[in-house]
């Protein structure tokens, strides 16, 4: 049975969900909005794979398929290649051509964990869906994974990401400046990835942009997905990637398919754009509701083709 517990304060309202539910209850969901907390919680565990500390002998599962992704870390750049063509079975993989605004691979021999960035428009779901690909286990789940937060404009945002990382066992780590990321990276050194949460505030706002794009030259992150809700319309789709490109985002990440599960326009935009795309979520289970974008984007892949011949045919 599910309830929602309210209140101000996210500590308080956690310990009104263990007094009432008992110590085994669980976080479904954590929505921290104008300073208003809601926590929706179970008495039985109704996620698929719930909060546990990783197993820190597992490898990282690095894609949706446990397949190489072409522009897994960067991978070189391979001349002449489309963006568009169809990924090929795990061993004969082509490297493909980064998206219009990708940064260059990162320099051979930095010690540190890969580090990959989830960017977007305020209230695409970003924090849920970290949550989500940091405990799933086919995602990152089954390795070591540190959490930074970068988003401390949003009222509850830091609460949020603590929480989650506190249910999961997961260290975690919160950014105010840019003179603490470095440290902050030290500090997540050993884990296998590094999971980074951004503020969600709009792209024209040229002093937060700044902000924000300093930080992300210090981060330098090996990866940079764009959480893109099902909802949107496509013209709003390709703005909302025109705004945030120069964060050089490499992948796409679709976010609440569930409120629109008919719908395939968000695959469509991403493929005709020529961004890979490795997940999309689909629900508020964390970290159930998080699925492998292949089938989608290939069948988006194929209706984009299908289009081209039939214009052409008919031209």
């Amino acid at each position: 049975m599910l309830r929602v517990f309210t209140g101000t304060q996210l500590p308080s309202v956690l310990a009104e969900v263990r007094r009432t539910m008992g110590e085994h209850a669980c976080v479904v969901d954590v929505t921290c909005d104008n300073g208003r907390v809601e926590v929706v919680a179970s008495e039985i565990a109704v996620t698929a794979h719930p909060f546990h500390p990783p197993r820190h002998n597992s490898p990282v599962v690095r894609t949706a398929v446990e397949e190489p992704d072409p522009l897994f870390f960067r991978a070189p750049v391979a001349p002449g290649h489309k963006a568009d063509a169809p990924t090929a079975p795990a061993a004969q993989v082509p490297p493909v051509a980064a998206p219009r605004g990708a940064r260059p691979r990162p320099r051979p021999g930095r010690i540190r964990p890969p580090i990959i960035a989830v960017v977007g428009p305020t209230g695409a779901g970003k924090t849920t869906t970290i949550a989500k690909l940091a405990t799933n286990p086919k995602a990152y789940g089954r390795g070591r994974v540190g959490l930074i937060g970068l988003d401390t404009y949003r009222v509850g945002a830091v609460e949020q990401l603590e929480t989650y990382a506190q249910l999961a066992g997961l260290p975690y780590q919160i950014v105010y400046e840019s003179s603490d990321i470095e440290p902050a990276v030290r500090r997540l050194v050993e884990c296998d990835v590094i999971l980074v949460d951004t503020p969600g505030r709009g792209p024209r706002q040229s002093e937060d942009l700044a902000t924000v794009r300093d930080w992300f030259e210090r981060l330098d992150p090996d990866e940079v997905h764009l959480a893109l809700p099902a909802s949107l319309m496509p013209h709003v789709i390709r703005r909302t990637m025109q705004q945030f490109r120069v964060f050089g985002v490499t992948h796409a990440l679709c976010t609440k398919l569930d409120e629109c599960p008919l719908d395939s326009r968000v695959f469509d935009v991403v493929a005709r754009e020529g961004y890979q795309m490795r997940w999309y979520t689909d629900g508020q289970e964390v970290p159930a509701d998080i699925q492998a974008a292949t089938g989608m984007m290939e069948a988006a892949k194929a209706h984009i083709a299908a289009r081209r011949i039939a214009v052409e045919a008919f031209a």
